[in-house]
């Protein structure tokens, strides 16, 4: 051990103290910054770390035949970038026509005519043609908060895709020299906890978003096949809706098969698809948030069963919102490497349970001449 690390707290001297308070201010000062400064893009960056995770194999095998590095990342990057800008686009194109439609004013009134007369077949509603223009009213100010919403957030998008792509490209040609730096500078002490962190974040991580991916394909093919089945306009631009905000557990996706069943009742006059649309959608909300992207999550990280990343994924959600799916099971994957570090290898030999059984062992024998019972190894 080197002389500063062995001196003891008394011989510490006013010089020495005084640098350590300076330095302790200096570093809380600089992550107070870091943080302020990468608060809003942190789930954007963890997101391309793992993103890069689960490309390597990709970029990899591309840079054997390329034989570039860079050129191999931008090649595997595309991969995302192309297909995801084509779906915003066409989903951005088909919204866009039926927002316009539904702004006309004549169409509009067309559409309050129709529910009108559709709503008096089921339900006794004076002035229905006022209560719906009313609703519609308060829709239009409703969308053009969300507008004025999302604009003001187009700046934080920019940056938080900025950040995903540039991490992703960094991460995927310079992860040598990047596992090299936290290596040299992690003391070998905390190594069993470098050890047992990487397994438990990196499992949790893996697991929470191949679920997540997975859980929401499922989810809008489900659409899109039930789209088509019962004759749903926008078949495939709901679809691609579904996918992009059912990233909630038990919330999302039923911002479109409630309306979606309510268009089939009112405008088509069909209360039997309807209803089995609005039941199908039902079950798979629960089935999918309680069932499916839990016990993918559980199977691909190998390191928790399907109770935590339950747990993870629905109260992390809960917390942070949409950075949850990835900061809960984070948060998970963290608590257990310390718990892991502090307990140590698990052992039956030295674990509270041999000796509960060896306990309950010798209490048997004890009471066994007493019972009148039978211990020899034939009666046994």
């Amino acid at each position: 051990m080197a002389e500063g690390e062995s001196k003891r707290l008394g011989d510490v001297t006013v010089g020495e103290a005084k640098r350590a308070a300076v330095y302790a201010a200096a570093v809380g000062v600089a992550l107070y910054l870091f943080a302020r400064m990468l608060g809003e893009v942190a789930v954007a960056l963890l997101l391309g770390a793992v993103a890069a995770a689960y490309l390597l194999p990709v970029q990899e095998w591309l840079e054997r035949r390329l034989r570039a590095r860079a050129g191999s990342a931008l090649v595997t990057i595309a991969l995302i970038v192309v297909p995801l800008a084509a779906t915003v686009g066409y989903g951005w194109y088909e919204m866009s026509g039926y927002s316009s439609a539904v702004q006309d004013e004549r169409h509009r009134e067309r559409v309050v005519a129709g529910i009108s007369a559709s709503l008096s077949e089921y339900v006794a509603v004076e002035n229905t043609r006022a209560v719906l223009q009313n609703a519609f009213a308060e829709a239009f100010v409703r969308s053009g908060e969300a507008l004025a919403d999302l604009k003001e957030r187009t700046a934080l998008l920019l940056v938080s895709a900025t950040i995903f792509f540039f991490t992703l490209f960094y991460v995927l040609t310079q992860r040598a020299r990047l596992a090299a730096y936290i290596k040299l500078r992690v003391p070998g002490d905390f190594m069993p906890f470098y050890e047992r962190l990487v397994l438990n974040v990196g499992g949790a991580l893996r697991g929470a978003l191949f679920a997540v991916m997975i859980d929401q394909t499922v989810k809008a093919a489900l659409i899109l096949v039930m789209n088509l089945v019962f004759g749903v306009p926008l078949a495939v631009a709901l679809a691609l809706v579904t996918f992009l905000i059912g990233f909630f557990p038990l919330l999302g996706e039923w911002a479109v098969y409630i309306p979606v069943s309510v268009y089939l009742l009112v405008f088509q006059q069909r209360p039997g698809a309807a209803a089995a649309y609005l039941l199908i959608g039902l079950a798979m909300t629960i089935g999918s948030s309680l069932v499916l992207r839990p016990k993918l999550a559980a199977h691909s990280a190998e390191r928790f069963n399907f109770y935590w990343m339950l747990v993870a994924l629905v109260t992390g959600v809960y917390a942070f919102g949409i950075p949850g799916v990835v900061l809960g099971p984070a948060i998970l994957g963290f608590a257990k490497a310390i718990t892991d570090t502090l307990v140590g290898e698990v052992r039956y030999e030295t674990s509270l349970l041999r000796e509960e059984r060896a306990q309950a062992t010798e209490e048997a024998a004890a009471r066994a001449p007493e019972e009148g019972e039978d211990l020899s190894p034939a009666a046994r």
